[in-house]
């Protein structure tokens, strides 16, 4: 028996900005987007771990666009973070 066949079909509606940027997450991941959804639904119903207070605030900073540093490579960004 197959992983798929006790599986439920959901429709959500999401934004189309949204839509974009899963469909390109899931490109650049390699992997559809009903398995990017699936994945990070099956993690978090499942997940024992939480944020943290830090984790959370860099959250919303990078949701706010606070603190970001932008770079034009990979080498200009460890060049910026000091690494």
């Amino acid at each position: 028996m197959s992983m798929r066949e006790n599986l439920f079909r959901m429709t959500i509606d999401i934004p189309v900005e949204d839509h974009k940027r899963l469909k390109a997450l899931a490109a650049i991941i390699g992997t559809s987007m009903r398995d990017l959804v699936a994945e990070w639904i099956h993690g978090n119903l499942y997940s024992k771990n939480s944020p943290n207070a830090a984790t959370l605030k860099a959250i919303d900073n990078i949701e706010k666009g606070k603190g970001l540093v932008k770079a034009k490579d990979a080498d200009d960004l460890f060049k910026k973070l000091g690494i």
